[in-house]
């Protein structure tokens, strides 16, 4: 199964903007003639080569990641006793999502949120899109999100070029891995265009002395893709003017933050 077809009014063809529709076994955008292949019922609506260089690296290392992903993330669970969970529930309180809410999770990875999301409100209840550059990824992500697959699809795509229609969500966000994008700012801009007037939108990742002491130096699994990226950054500086209620907040004890503001009314 792909995407349900109530879906399709606002998907949009991400190098173009124009609309798709369905055609045997892809999506087709009829004005410009293109097809975007879907793979194992997961569209994939993004240009390889649209990427940029750090985007490329990211893929890189998360498609032999992927498999251990779930195992890593229990086992740092447990040595920083408990926190990870905190901080994801603290995430999922903060979101408020409500039935009948449609929603799009960029960077989904392979779904570690979606238990913590479930505590507030019932996954079926919602339209949550999940979204991740990493096919690899969504495909741990699937085993978890298939009892609610009619109303929470995945697609594959590039987080600074959505495949959606202006003003289409009620809440967007993001958690992990924004630090390491090419444009970070411009995947913030573009979870912006993509909400409701008035919709919450936010992202949460690790703060830049993380990036800049354990995945450009310490980790052996990050170096090599993280080494050419800056650890000088300030995710404030990311947020589009004109919106409203930003709150910026440090976790972890410093290690991370949570950014979120809503879109003009």
């Amino acid at each position: 199964m792909s995407i349900p077809t109530k879906f399709l009014p606002i998907l949009c063809d991400p190098m173009s903007g124009g609309p798709l529709e369905y055609r045997e076994d892809h999506l087709f955008n009829a004005a410009k003639q293109k097809r975007y292949a879907i793979v194992d019922s997961i569209p994939i609506l993004l240009e390889e080569s649209d990427l940029g260089p750090q985007n490329l690296k990211i893929q890189k290392m998360y498609r032999w990641m992927a498999r251990g992903f779930n195992l890593a993330d229990r086992v740092g669970n447990v040595l920083t006793n408990n926190s990870i969970v905190k901080l994801r529930r603290q995430l999922a309180e903060g979101l408020s999502l409500k039935p009948g809410d449609r929603c799009l999770y960029t960077s989904i990875g392979t779904g570690l949120d979606l238990p913590y999301l479930a505590e507030r409100v019932a996954l079926e209840e919602v339209e949550l899109i999940g979204l991740d550059l990493s096919m690899d990824m969504l495909k741990q992500c699937k085993k978890k999100i298939r009892p609610y697959e009619r109303s929470s699809p995945l697609v594959q795509a590039n987080a600074e070029r959505l495949p959606f229609c202006d003003r289409a969500f009620d809440v967007v966000f993001h958690v992990g891995g924004i630090n390491l994008f090419d444009q970070p700012a411009q995947a913030v801009k573009e979870m912006a265009r993509v909400a409701k007037p008035g919709a919450l939108v936010l992202f949460a990742d690790e703060s830049k002395e993380v990036v800049r002491e354990q995945y450009k130096k310490t980790n052996p699994f990050t170096r090599a893709a993280c080494r050419d990226i800056s650890a000088e950054f300030d995710p404030r500086s990311w947020i589009p003017n004109g919106v409203a209620d930003s709150v910026y907040e440090k976790v972890w004890n410093g290690k991370g933050y949570f950014l979120s503001f809503r879109n003009p009314g």
